[in-house]
């Protein structure tokens, strides 16, 4: 059987990046805090963040939440190792998150599951999607944030792609630049049965570092809660998007 693997990205400009950047509330894109605020934590409340960087979420869950137990993924060891600096409290795990076991983990299931600004540009992104829901706890929630449009979803990393680095440069490593048409989103989300999706998001251009078809993106952070399994019912949306995409979901509304 195939064995799903992400790229490991060895370039220093993560670290770099999210050793000052994203580690503090005012850091985070509005419709990441839209959602945030929507959420009810608690302090033990179990976080499992994939793609954690330096682990700036952490940070901004304790102090804005009081969120403790938090454990953070990411596949560039330089990260990691900053993260540990930054968060002591913070379990941090360097490895490609495909390839990390429960074991390692710590937990078989977590509260919440995030994912923000990773599975949209890894080249895994279905396995990703697919790997992440399964360690969300029944009545848990999974947070991502993805880029959605109208048009057809490009999954492709030879045809939609981004520079990682944060000085408006088009050299370096790249990672998949993932968009996602709304309607077969919503219908890959669907699968899981939600017990309810939320969602915030608006149009803008792709970073200048992308390389892409799009000229105008809706960027979302997206909430998608697990029902009980002795619970069954309708799934709920409350959506907070352009009315263009509005439209294109109305079947499942």
């Amino acid at each position: 059987m195939k064995l799903n693997k992400n790229i490991h990205y060895k370039s220093e400009n993560i670290s770099k990046f999210f050793s000052t950047n994203r580690i503090e509330w005012e850091q985070f894109y509005e419709s990441e805090k839209k959602i945030l605020d929507r959420q009810t934590f608690w302090k033990d409340a179990t976080v499992l963040d994939i793609g954690c960087a330096c682990g700036g979420l952490g940070i901004v869950l304790k102090k804005r939440y009081g969120v403790i137990a938090y454990t953070g993924v990411d596949i560039n060891k330089q990260a990691i190792e900053l993260g540990g600096g930054l968060n002591s409290e913070a379990k941090l795990i360097c490895g490609d998150f495909l390839e990390v076991n429960t074991k390692v983990l710590g937990r078989d299931t977590f509260d919440y599951v995030f994912t923000l600004s990773c599975i949209d540009w890894n080249i895994e992104f279905n396995s990703m999607l697919d790997a992440a829901w399964n360690l969300v706890r029944e009545g848990g929630t999974l947070v991502a944030t993805l880029r959605l449009t109208l048009r057809p979803s490009v999954i492709d990393i030879k045809k939609s792609y981004q520079y990682i680095n944060y000085s408006d440069k088009l050299k370096g490593e790249i990672a998949a630049y993932v968009v996602l048409n709304a309607n077969e989103l919503i219908q890959s989300l669907m699968k899981f049965m939600p017990g309810k999706i939320s969602a915030h998001g608006y149009f803008g251009k792709p970073a200048v570092t992308a390389v892409t078809a799009f000229h105008e993106i809706c960027f979302t952070t997206v909430a998608i809660t697990k029902q009980l399994n002795d619970k069954h019912v309708p799934t709920i949306f409350d959506l907070n998007l352009p009315g263009e995409i509005i439209a294109s979901l109305e079947k499942f509304r």
